[in-house]
C-alpha cells in the first residue's frame, strides 16, 4: 500500500494527519503543511499536485485496510453476530487510535464540490455497506438475525446509529470513551437485530 511512496511523501501524508488531528480538516493547508514540514510550498508541489491529492491518498489508505480487515472477517467461520462485533470493534479501534479520520471520512458535505473526494467518500460507504449486508444476509440465512426486515434496511439502521454514535463523540472533542460508549451502542443492537 505505502511501498511506492517516497519518504518525502510519507512524511506529507504524516504531517497532513497531524495538522487534521489538531486543526480540523480546515487546518490542512498547503501553506500550513509546508511549515511543518520547513519546505517551501513549490517542494510540496512536486510529491503532491494538491490538498485534494493528499486527502485522496489519506482516503485511499483507510479504504484498503478496511477492505482487507472485512475480507478477512467476512471469510471467516464465525457467527453473524462476532463478524458485527468485529467489523465494529475495528472501526471503533481505528478511530480511537486515528481520530482525524473522522474529519475525513465524514467530511462528506464539505467535499460535495470536490467530485473524486465525495465518490471515494461513497465508494468508502459501498463497501461498509456491502460488508454488513453480508454479515446480516448469513446471519438472517442461520436465524440469527431477524428477517422482518431486509438486509439492506438493517444495514441502514447500523450505519446511520454507528456513524451518529462516532458523530457525537467527534462533536464532544472526544471528551469521552467512544469504546465504552460504542460497546453500548452494540448491545443495543444485538438487542434489536438479534433473535
Amino acid at each position: 500500500m505505502y511501498s511506492s511512496r517516497s519518504e518525502r511523501q510519507q512524511q506529507i501524508i504524516y504531517e497532513s494527519i497531524k495538522l487534521i488531528h489538531s486543526q480540523g480538516i480546515q487546518g490542512l493547508t498547503i501553506k500550513n503543511l509546508s511549515k511543518a514540514i520547513n519546505v517551501t510550498e513549490a517542494a510540496l508541489y512536486r510529491h503532491f499536485k494538491n490538498k485534494d491529492e493528499i486527502l485522496s491518498t489519506i482516503l485511499d489508505d483507510f479504504r484498503e485496510s478496511l477492505r482487507l480487515y472485512s475480507a478477512s472477517v467476512l471469510e471467516s467461520n464465525k457467527s453473524a453476530q462476532e463478524k458485527l462485533r468485529l467489523m465494529i470493534g475495528k472501526l471503533i479501534d481505528v478511530f480511537c487510535e486515528n481520530p482525524y479520520i473522522v474529519s475525513v471520512i465524514f467530511s462528506d458535505e464539505i467535499f460535495k464540490n470536490k467530485i473524486e473526494l465525495y465518490s471515494k467518500i461513497g465508494q468508502l460507504m459501498a463497501q461498509n455497506n456491502h460488508c454488513f449486508i453480508t454479515i446480516i444476509e448469513e446471519g438472517q440465512k442461520t436465524n440469527e438475525i431477524r428477517k422482518d426486515l431486509s438486509a439492506a434496511e438493517i444495514s441502514v439502521i447500523v450505519m446511520g446509529s454507528f456513524r451518529l454514535t462516532v458523530k457525537n463523540w467527534q462533536m464532544s472533542r472526544q471528551s469521552y470513551s467512544l469504546k465504552t460508549k460504542g460497546e453500548a451502542f452494540l448491545l443495543s443492537l444485538i438487542k434489536l437485530i438479534f433473535n
